[in-house]
């Protein structure tokens, strides 16, 4: 893995490790027993920029497991999948093109 694809594996993963705690701390204090989803805003206690509305938590938490499968397929991959499944991890992170640790370099 080149220094560049271990920046972007590193900065996925530290994406999904934070979705992971959005959605534990709504599964802690949802007000609901339904673990499919819960309507309800609150602001989340360690980022408060970020805001939790209608949140299926459940749905979270299975998309960052998806999301850890593909960076370990990609991390034991042949050079020739390492190369379509790195176009699918710039894709993923993509989605967080605004955080400030995001590279433009990442861009397909």
């Amino acid at each position: 893995m080149t220094e560049e694809s271990t920046a972007l594996v590193e900065f996925l993963l530290a994406r999904v490790n934070e979705d992971e705690r959005i959605a534990d701390h709504v599964a802690s204090v949802s007000s609901t027993a339904d673990t499919r989803f819960c309507v309800w805003a609150t602001q989340f206690a360690f980022d408060p920029e970020r805001m939790i509305v209608a949140i299926d938590y459940q749905r979270v938490r299975a998309e960052c497991a998806a999301k850890r499968r593909i960076v370990d397929a990609f991390r034991t991959a042949a050079p020739a999948q390492a190369e379509i499944l790195e176009v699918v991890l710039r894709e993923l992170a993509f989605a967080h093109a605004d955080h400030p640790d995001y590279r433009n370099g990442w861009r397909i």
